[in-house]
């Protein structure tokens, strides 16, 4: 899983290098899920379950609008990172 830098954490996901890398991740991850024929999971349940890990490996809570941000730059991660390895557009 990507690793994640909570003094950098605002700037990356106010930049979307945070979406970036974790997209990459996500897309060979779900490589090899469809490859095993297993169906990928949907994108708002895979999106709140990195953001409560991200969330629960901060020393403090994160902002409530820091969280917002991360949880919308996860679910756009997800949902390109699934089209991608299906074939479809995003949505």
């Amino acid at each position: 899983m990507i690793d994640i830098d909570y003094d950098a954490l605002e700037d990356e996901v106010v930049s979307g290098s945070l979406r970036q890398r974790l997209e990459t991740e996500l897309i060979r991850g779900f490589e090899l899920i469809h490859a095993s024929g297993e169906r990928l999971p949907t994108a708002s349940h895979y999106a709140s379950q990195i953001a409560e890990i991200v969330n629960r490996g901060a020393a403090a809570p994160l902002r409530q609008e820091l969280a917002f941000e991360l949880y919308q730059e996860i679910l756009e991660a997800v949902e390109h990172a699934r089209a991608a390895v299906l074939g479809e557009e995003p949505q």
